[in-house]
């Protein structure tokens, strides 16, 4: 079995740290006295390239959301972040992984890739990539699903039981994974698409996630139907 991977987890750094704010003390001069001044901070990556919005739409079905999320592979990772700039490469490699720089990490992205709201209230959501946004729920959240959460979680974490863009969550004391389904394999084994940690960015993986015991399965609410948005009217 491949070992799931430590994704949320505020301690791994994957090259050496690039500051982001340089305080550049400045010596006046001895007739002015001793003060130091300041440089102003310097604008981050996500200041800069992260101006995206959000609009409401009247139904997300797997479809669009497997769209949406292939749109990110190869993109960054950030821990808490949200946003990609979608061209294929991760912009800001040598930052840590909560540097403000490109990428979503794995809640944050299950959280964009199913349209949810941010306030947790059912409908639907479509955050542009570009939008610096994680959403409320950490990979806690997704394992415990409250009644009103926008999600829940599946009787069982058999193939029977699961289809594309569904996810699989775990934890252990300090940090945990989330991973939606982009195509169920076999023995156990899926291809799974998330943002899966500061090394490798946003991937596609083929990853035995159903076997782990600490693993449960869960899903949106209220996805819409394939047919989506052209479903045939009724009557």
């Amino acid at each position: 079995m491949i070992q799931p991977t430590n994704t949320e987890r505020k301690t791994t750094i994957r090259r050496p740290i690039a500051p982001r704010r340089i305080a550049a003390a400045i010596a006046i001069p001895m007739l002015l006295g001793a003060a130091l001044a300041s440089s102003p901070a310097s604008a981050t990556w996500v200041d800069d390239n992260c101006k995206g919005s959000a609009v409401e739409l009247s139904g997300w079905s797997r479809a669009y959301a497997s769209a949406y999320a292939q749109q990110a592979v190869d993109e960054g990772y950030e821990w808490g972040g949200g946003c990609y700039k979608l061209n294929d490469r991760d912009d800001t490699p040598n930052l840590a992984t909560d540097g403000s720089g490109e990428g979503a990490d794995c809640s944050g992205f299950v959280f964009k890739s199913w349209a949810l709201h941010q306030d947790g209230s059912p409908g639907y959501r479509r955050w542009d990539h570009d939008k610096d946004i994680h959403g409320p729920f950490s990979t806690w959240g997704y394992l415990a699903p409250r009644s009103g959460d926008p999600f829940k979680e599946l009787s069982s974490k058999s193939y029977g039981a699961t289809t594309y863009m569904d996810a699989f969550v775990w934890r252990a004391t300090d940090y945990g994974h989330i991973a939606m389904v982009h195509a169920e394999g076999s023995g156990g084994f899926d291809y799974v698409i998330h943002a899966r940690n500061n090394d490798v960015g946003t991937t596609i993986d083929y990853i035995d996630y159903r076997s782990l015991s600490a693993s449960k399965a869960i899903t949106r609410k209220a996805w819409s139907p394939e047919c989506f948005p052209k479903c045939p009217t009724l009557g």
